[in-house]
């Protein structure tokens, strides 16, 4: 699922701007279509339908019974201009308040003696810990490597760090392994338990 779904697609006011954007994009779409882009029941995609079409923003033309070719207006397009600011509003916002809170964490592991580490899991989290590092030069943590143990993030690169299998750990001076993922923590914990990895040396960004 899209990450930015998981904040918004309860907020009326996203759904609109989801599906404004979908006709603006293509006026052939199906109410199917419309259905999955707003993680709604199709029933429910006519209502949304009339409501624009009520407000202006978009017009229905019937090719047939069934064919339905949906128009945006003038006023639709502004509309979806001003919903995408609000959007990229709100995503900042949600950016920045977790960039904060990935500051106040760094700063705590960095106190608390870790210097170099190895982030485990390319993802998300990943990013924003090196979007962080690099966005204070203030805090002093090296990330030397990220393990991946999905092979098609493997032999890739993270912002030039390289991604590598997880038991090239042992291979990289480093005094701690950042769990980088929220959805995979306990199996990366089970892995590196396998790996027999020092406990003491496990750094947890999510905690139960």
């Amino acid at each position: 699922m899209d990450n930015n779904k998981i904040f918004f697609k309860t907020t009326p006011v996203y759904k609109e701007y989801l599906l404004l954007e979908a006709v603006e994009k293509n006026s052939n779409i199906t109410q199917r279509e419309l259905s999955r882009i707003l993680n709604v029941a199709v029933s429910m995609i006519n209502e949304y339908l009339d409501k624009e079409e009520k407000n202006g923003y978009i017009n229905k033309v019937y090719r047939s019974t069934k064919d339905v070719e949906y128009i945006i207006t003038d006023s639709g397009r502004k509309r979806v201009k001003l919903l995408n600011i609000q959007y990229l509003k709100s995503a900042l916002a949600i950016h920045n308040a977790a960039r904060k809170e990935i500051t106040v964490f760094i700063e705590s592991i960095i106190d608390k003696g870790f210097k170099n580490i190895i982030l485990y899991g390319a993802g998300d989290v990943s990013q924003i810990i090196l979007q962080t590092l690099e966005f204070d030069r203030r805090l002093k943590l090296n990330v030397l490597g990220i393990v991946d143990d999905a092979l098609d993030k493997q032999n890739t690169e993270v912002y030039d760090i390289p991604v590598t299998n997880p038991s090239n750990i042992f291979n990289i001076d480093h005094d701690g392994v950042l769990v980088s993922s929220y959805l995979h923590q306990n199996t990366i914990e089970n892995n590196l338990d396998k790996l027999k990895y020092d406990k003491k040396k496990i750094i947890r960004l999510f905690k139960d």
